[in-house]
């Protein structure tokens, strides 16, 4: 048994299992027996998973994920194809992790549950030409991500999207290509080459930070990135963002793919402990989860002590300036009502709730009004509200209508994910709120 400690985290202990075969499964890969008998089946977890919320059934609960689990473990059941439809239908919210009362990570069970779905069931040559490409090739690789990105500017700026969109073409493929078309906001250039290596601290210098880039902030949401650096130099921090970054390895994770996963995550490892930093900050809450997990993922492959370095210095960024305490003399004004949403990866999996609440309120003007279950999953899911388009819908409406009863002049959030399946629900809702990050509303105190 391994422990991981991180003061205020809802994370306890992390099992990594044997090299050994553990029953049917595969060797490589397998989720921790230990892991699974923590469950003693309470049932704690059971209002807090919107996929039971969705469908009643106890196989698609926590608690039933993990029998399954364990299930296979003791050779009582093999991998079947509904072991491996659970895995996927999980929305790994990590909502479960904070309710149960004895730890059980079933998220990230049914997360080494998606590696074995790949063993036991490979995809034909097609669907594995798509996914190596996706997983290996493109995500891998900021350059070619920021060249994939040209058509579908030029598909917004030459007009071909409104026409897309008032003929209804998308409306004769799969749900999932009209919602994903949807979604997209209007795109700038990626921010990763703009970016300067360095940005100097404003006023009193308090200290140096690396910035992790997200491949979605740089290439979706440039803008949101672009404030967070300003207000960390403003706070009076130097700001280093280390161009040869890669993906944190969130994706790969969440479809299954750990080794490249684990590639990424020694090369990003050893990219961020070369630099003379105090901290290393995100203002993504998948990739924040993600970078936190090295140690997990690494566990064998790097050295300890480097792992235990790098986990000590990540940090969210409403998590750093929570900690360092926010100037706020020469803010300005913002007079507006905002709500909050809680991404999954920042409540549930790293533990940050009060934070994000707290910059917030110390913006003068502010008026924070608190939405029921503001910390249950708005449905995205990384590619979950894509495959399962009917449910995440269910999953968002639910959320929605706790955002309208708030009547917020802003929703806030904090992780991409959230961000575009939350201003896509504003948008067919007829909803008015403006969806944005919580690093938006405090860039527009900060001053010029």
């Amino acid at each position: 048994m391994r422990v991981i400690q991180k003061p205020g985290s809802m994370w306890r202990k992390a099992f990594v299992s044997s090299p050994e075969t553990l029953g049917n499964f595969k060797s490589k890969d397998a989720p921790g027996y230990k892991d699974m008998l923590q469950c003693m089946r309470c049932g704690f977890c059971l209002p807090t998973c919107p996929t039971y919320a969705l469908t009643g059934r106890e196989r698609s609960n926590p608690r039933g994920r993990v029998a399954l689990a364990r299930a296979v473990a003791e050779k009582k059941l093999e991998f079947t194809r509904g072991v491996r439809e659970e895995a996927f239908f999980c929305l790994d919210c990590r909502a479960c992790t904070t309710a149960c009362p004895s730890g059980v990570k079933a998220g990230e069970i049914m997360e080494v549950c998606r590696s074995q779905s790949h063993a036991f069931y490979p995809p034909g040559a097609m669907g594995n030409a798509f996914r190596t490409f996706i997983l290996e090739k493109m995500l891998v690789s900021p350059e070619r991500l920021e060249k994939s990105m040209i058509p579908t500017r030029l598909y917004q700026r030459l007009g071909l999207q409104w026409l897309v969109r008032h003929l209804g073409v998308l409306k004769l493929g799969p749900d999932w290509m009209e919602k994903a078309e949807g979604m997209l906001p209007p795109l700038e250039k990626p921010l990763r080459p703009q970016l300067p290596e360095m940005l100097s601290a404003r006023g009193e210098k308090r200290g140096r930070i690396g910035f992790f880039l997200g491949c979605v902030m740089t290439l979706i949401y440039p803008h949101v990135s672009r404030q967070t650096v300003r207000v960390l130099a403003h706070q009076g921090f130097d700001v280093i963002t280390p161009k040869a970054a890669k993906c944190c390895g969130a994706p790969h994770l969440s479809e299954g793919d750990r080794q490249t996963a684990r590639e990424l995550a020694l090369f990003n490892l050893e990219l961020f402990l070369a630099e003379d930093v105090d901290a290393i900050v995100t203002d993504c809450a998948g990739c924040g989860a993600a970078l936190k997990e090295y140690e997990e993922i690494l566990e064998g492959q790097a050295d300890r002590e480097k792992l235990a370095l790098f986990r000590s210095k990540v940090r969210d960024v409403s998590e750093f300036l929570g900690e360092a305490g926010l100037r706020t003399e020469d803010l300005r004004e913002v007079r507006k009502t905002v709500t909050y949403h809680e991404p999954c990866h920042l409540c549930h999996a790293q533990g940050i709730s009060a934070q994000p609440r707290e910059l917030l309120k110390a913006v003068p003007g502010v008026e924070l009004r608190e939405m029921s279950e503001a910390s249950w999953c708005c449905g995205s899911a990384a590619t979950w509200g894509l495959k399962f388009s009917e449910e995440s819908r269910q999953v968002l409406d639910r959320k929605l209508g706790n955002v309208q009863s708030t009547g917020a002049e802003i929703l806030a959030t904090a992780n991409p994910g959230c961000h575009l399946q939350l201003a896509w629900g504003v948008n067919r809702s007829g909803m008015s709120q403006e969806v944005l990050h919580v690093m938006e509303v405090l860039g527009q105190a900060v001053p010029d």
